[in-house]
């Protein structure tokens, strides 16, 4: 019975090192895998931002220290040294850095077995940083659409304060679903030819609009960065999609981020590979090719009834020297011409090029006449479609990622995540 008992005991006391000490092992790993990745996301976050004014944080390897120590239980003996693996492209645009850390564990069973009293945890943990934003509302800025004042990059830059309309007319997108994409992983960087099904409809996309689910997106500066369309949306109309305009209407006051859509040809810059939005073979716009954000204070949601102008008229005089006369020459700033009439039993425009009239026929000596010229005047989203589903939405432009003007905070176009060399998952792979 005595040799049978040494036996279970040895039996035992391994059950019991297996239960504790590997548990202990298991529990310390997980807790240095939640340090390591804050460390490297505050070195990349370091790398991203170029300096910082916090002693903490001044260099990515310091940044890294402190964060480990914050978020697992590590000792400031352990994080001694160097503890940066790779850092690639710090102070840069894009890049990636990774981080390693060992500490022990205390063993307290295993050593009866033979084992030493302690053993090493190691984990490591990478980082990248990038163009994107961390502020996008699921609404693309493009020149398919009509842009009013505002042209987007490369075809235009808005000066810094200008007002902005933009028509969010389907009619004119051939099905493009009023240009709300998908901020969704599945549905943003996709390839070409990926079937976008995205079904996300009013209650995501508000929720992505209000940011009660926050999205953080990236760009592939300089490839294309493709983006699902997302199906199901309806203007205003007859049937409104009231929610979701209204979400809209409700950050008024408020500077997001609008993706912007590559309309020009080839690509952004020299050598680049060749970008544009994709099309279903029914015509529908499937994809958009997203290049840059632009910083947008959204200032007023308006319908095509809203957008109504409203009428004036002016005089113009006609005498007997007079052949050709411009009839915008009486017209306000804003102001469009509609129409013109003459008094009758005098002349008339013998043709009409724009608002350019050719007297015919040409008035008799010392013969004055007057014309009535009628204008419409219209705010800023110009006369509106015909298309009484298109909501016009008028946004100030405060810069954006391509013009190098962009206003807000630059922490927000700087993307930071974890990823995997490995599987070319960093943002600057």
């Amino acid at each position: 019975m005595a040799i049978m008992v040494a036996l279970m005991l040895v039996v035992l006391m391994a059950a019991v090192a297996l239960a504790v000490d590997s548990g202990g092992l298991y529990l310390r790993r997980r807790e240095l895998v939640n340090g390591a990745d804050a460390a490297a996301l505050s070195a990349a976050r370091t790398c991203a931002r170029g300096t910082n004014n916090d002693s903490r944080f001044a260099t990515p390897e310091q940044a890294a220290d402190y964060q480990v120590q914050e978020n697992a239980p590590i000792l400031p003996l352990e994080v001694a040294g160097t503890n940066i693996t790779s850092m690639i492209g710090c102070g840069q645009q894009y890049g990636h850095v990774s981080v390693q850390y060992t500490s022990q564990q205390a063993l307290y069973f295993a050593p009866a077995l033979g084992f030493d009293h302690s053993s090493p945890v190691t984990t490591a943990a990478t980082a990248s940083w990038g163009l994107g934003s961390n502020n996008p509302v699921p609404m693309v800025l493009s020149d398919l659409f009509k842009p009013g004042a505002c042209s987007m990059p490369p075809n235009g830059n808005p000066a810094i304060g200008a007002v902005c309309a933009f028509w969010y007319d389907n009619d004119s997108l051939g099905g493009g679903n009023f240009t709300f994409l998908s901020l969704d992983p599945h549905g943003w960087d996709v390839t070409p030819g990926a079937s976008c099904n995205q079904a996300g409809g009013t209650s995501q996309l508000t929720d992505w609009i209000t940011g009660e689910d926050p999205a953080s997106v990236a760009l592939n500066w300089t490839d294309p960065t493709y983006v699902c369309s997302d199906g199901g949306i309806k203007g205003v109309g007859n049937n409104p999609n009231s929610q979701l305009w209204r979400s809209v209407l409700d950050l008024q006051g408020q500077t997001r981020d609008f993706p912007i859509n590559w309309e020009g040809p080839g690509a952004p810059i020299a050598g680049a590979p060749p970008q544009g939005s994709v099309f279903k073979t029914n015509g529908d716009l499937d994809k958009y090719d997203i290049i840059g954000f632009a910083a947008m204070t959204i200032l007023d949601v308006v319908t095509p009834n809203k957008a109504q102008g409203s009428t004036g008229t002016c005089m113009l005089a006609f005498t007997a020297t007079t052949t050709v006369q411009d009839l915008a020459s009486c017209i306000p700033a804003g102001g469009i011409f509609s129409d013109v009439k003459f008094q009758p039993g005098k002349f008339k425009c013998g043709s009409l090029v724009g608002t350019v009239c050719t007297v015919d026929p040409v008035p008799k000596t010392n013969e004055t006449a007057t014309a009535t010229v009628t204008y419409t005047t219209y705010g800023s989203c110009g006369p509106p479609p015909a298309n009484n589903s298109a909501v016009c939405v008028i946004l100030q432009w405060n810069g954006s990622t391509l013009s190098n003007d962009y206003q807000p905070n630059k922490d927000n176009i700087t993307v930071v995540r974890l990823c995997d060399p490995v599987y070319a998952t960093c943002l600057d792979q």
